[in-house]
């Protein structure tokens, strides 16, 4: 390895109440590439250890909890390398995965970011959910709104949105790798003024990654293989918080990626869903009424072409 290629790869890790999950994926780091390792302290509990990661990495505090998009965007303030690794930190990366990420986008010099290939810990078999796929459309968010994902697990437009089977010999574009393990060029993140703080856990990856494709191509690289040990902070989750993060997500992405028509139908699909939500649990499950609440003014603002404001409890 060249001089010039030490220290090129920043790598940004946002953890929130999983430290030792972490520690683990700092753990595996270890590659001459990397010029620094910067972990976004998302608001911690007080009592969760943070044993071994001063000694390994640059904390970057912060001292109420962000959502997922302004959470990295700290994180990526920090570093001044050409290149940036996105890390979940549920993610292990395997021997030469970094190294691996890196030669194919010295290969293909248009390209503006590099994903790799999730597998299970213990099988190492690509995780099917986490396959290249397009980016969400109209009908995807129908899908999942209307509960048709969860009922039918194998409908078409899923089966679409999910991919099927992928070729896993060669680095090919796509439109969204997972982003779990993302490769990108510094300039490129600087070019679309990096994450849409308006997003917080959910779409906020689709977002960047259809704004970085307007820059260049976006490569799938299967040879970059990265253990995916899941288990993040979403399953502590209630049950009004998952209803209050993932339609804010789709409101704000629909809002910023979808024309008129497109806006307006998601509205109502929204909306549809939402009041008779509203009206079955505001007195049974009063806080879950004011989340389905929330989301139906959102989608309100959808339909009448209004600004979509930020869901109450997301911000």
């Amino acid at each position: 390895m060249s001089d010039a290629d030490r220290a090129t790869v920043d790598v940004v890790i946002v953890s929130a109440d999983m430290a030792e999950m972490t520690l683990a994926c700092v753990t595996e780091i270890d590659d001459p590439r990397v010029a620094r390792i910067i972990v976004v302290d998302n608001a911690f509990d007080a009592g969760s250890p943070r044993s071994g990661l001063e000694q390994r990495v640059t904390i970057v505090p912060l001292e109420a909890p962000h959502g997922f998009a302004a959470a990295n965007n700290r994180g990526l303030a920090v570093g001044a390398a050409p290149y940036v690794l996105l890390l979940n930190s549920d993610i292990l990366a395997t021997p030469g995965a970094i190294a691996t990420l890196l030669q194919a986008m010295r290969d293909h010099p248009r390209a503006v970011a590099a994903g790799g290939r999730l597998v299970d810990p213990g099988t190492l078999a690509t995780q099917a959910g986490y396959r290249p796929r397009p980016f969400p459309s109209l009908a995807n968010f129908a899908v999942i709104l209307l509960g048709i994902e969860e009922l039918w697990p194998g409908n078409p437009v899923t089966r679409r949105y999910h991919g099927e089977q992928t070729d896993e010999t060669r680095v090919r574009t796509v439109a969204q790798p997972a982003a779990a393990a993302l490769l990108v060029r510094r300039d490129e993140l600087d070019a679309v003024d990096g994450f849409d703080e308006r997003f917080w856990f959910w779409f906020e990856d689709s977002d960047l990654l259809l704004r970085l494709s307007s820059r260049g191509p976006i490569l799938y690289v299967p040879r970059a293989v990265f253990r995916h040990l899941g288990g993040g902070s979403f399953r502590r989750w209630s049950k009004t918080e998952r209803i209050l993060s993932i339609h804010h997500g789709i409101l704000h992405y629909g809002d910023a990626h979808f024309n008129r028509a497109r806006r307006v139908a998601l509205g109502i699909v929204i909306l549809a869903v939402s009041l008779p939500r509203v009206a079955l649990f505001h007195r049974s499950r009063p806080e879950e009424g004011r989340a389905w609440r929330a989301v139906a003014t959102g989608g309100l603002a959808l339909v009448k072409g209004a600004p979509v404001p930020a869901i109450a409890g997301v911000s």
